[in-house]
């Protein structure tokens, strides 16, 4: 009977994945192109390729693919044109694909922060240490912040949220706020140099890239005991988030999702990838609810008709249109907004989606 069991669930896996033996994983990271291939290809092609793909019958390829570090990169486009079927990205990336997709939230990265492993990620709202200027988060009002990729919890809508809870508005109150997307470190660096006050940036990010921030940022809204599934996070943050994860189209068939789930769980922290990346491992994939209320709550995710849409990270209209302004305040139209920055002597770096309290009295 046991070895019938065997046969049966072989039958099944090649039966499930007759007719498609090719799937592509996109993936981002806050890098360029060549450096998320770098990274991420030996983990979700070469090693999916082997651990799993050959092993099926007929036997399956994996193909990575850098994603989302412009419009002509997005996942969106790619997974509306067929071209998708697994993404690697950020917390609110993943929900925003099972919100606007059905995609399906597979696996969740364990990562590496000093001694500890933790599944989740936290927003580091950051300034200079000896900016004497900005010691509390209400001394932002009137100074300008750089922000990442819009679905980043840990470098927007967390800190969004966390500064509203100190009664800052981004879009009423602070004189600029840029968006650089999946340049952390140009705006990281902005800081350092005092062209920007302060910033959003993910705890993770900061331990990747070896930085001191002990000695050089205060944090702001600083927790030391923030806590994640009944485990405590093991560095100083404003706010958790889930880490980044794995979303699978429903198109997969379950037998080779629970294949790639198993083979990340498997794998060896010691690879090179997993090292660059601070990573322990993987595990199946958390609850992305909270995320989905706080993509909701920062107008990311939106209703259209009868469906749930997400804001478009690389275009700046779509994200003046996910701006909701406080009680008294209206948001000018897009193109008052996209000439303020110049009129208030703060003109927007290349490449950077600017605004400047586009919310008026």
């Amino acid at each position: 009977p046991m070895l019938a069991a065997i046969v049966m669930a072989a039958q099944l896996v090649a039966s499930a994945t007759a007719g498609k033996t090719t799937y592509v994983v996109g993936g981002w990271l806050p890098q360029d192109s060549a450096s998320i291939s770098r990274t991420l290809a030996p983990i979700f092609q070469d090693y999916l390729s082997d651990r799993v793909g050959s092993k099926m019958d007929p036997p399956v390829k994996f193909v990575f693919k850098p994603v989302d570090q412009d419009s002509d990169t997005s996942s969106r486009s790619l997974i509306e044109s067929g071209g998708l079927d697994m993404l690697y990205s950020v917390a609110g990336s993943v929900a925003c694909k099972a919100a606007q997709f059905s995609w399906v939230p597979l696996a969740t990265q364990q990562n590496i922060l000093g001694s500890s492993v933790t599944g989740s990620d936290a927003l580091v709202v950051f300034s200079l240490l000896n900016n004497s200027a900005i010691t509390r988060v209400e001394d932002l009002k009137g100074g300008k912040l750089g922000c990442g990729y819009l679905y980043s919890g840990a470098t927007y809508y967390e800190g969004f949220q966390m500064l509203l809870d100190h009664g800052v508005h981004m879009y009423r109150d602070l004189a600029q706020v840029r968006f650089y997307g999946a340049d952390y470190d140009a705006y990281f660096r902005a800081v350092l140099r005092g062209d920007l006050d302060a910033g959003f940036v993910s705890a993770s990010w900061l331990s990747r890239n070896d930085y001191d921030e002990e000695g050089l940022l205060r944090v702001h809204d600083r927790q030391d005991a923030l806590a994640y599934e009944g485990d405590r996070f093991p560095a100083s943050a404003s706010r958790l988030t889930p880490s980044s994860g794995l979303a699978v189209s429903q198109d997969v068939p379950w037998q080779l999702k629970r294949q790639v789930l198993q083979a990340l769980e498997d794998i060896n922290a010691s690879l090179p990838s997993m090292r660059a990346l601070k990573l322990a491992g993987w595990t199946s994939a958390a609850n992305y609810g909270a995320t989905f209320t706080a993509l909701e709550h920062s107008g990311i995710v939106y209703q259209s008709n009868h469906s749930k849409m997400c804001r478009d990270p690389f275009d700046r209209e779509d994200i003046w249109r996910s701006i909701t302004c406080p009680h008294g305040y209206y948001l000018v139209d897009y193109n008052t907004s996209a000439r303020q920055c110049d009129l208030a002597g703060l003109p927007c770096p290349p490449g950077v989606i600017c605004f400047c309290r586009p919310c008026v009295p």
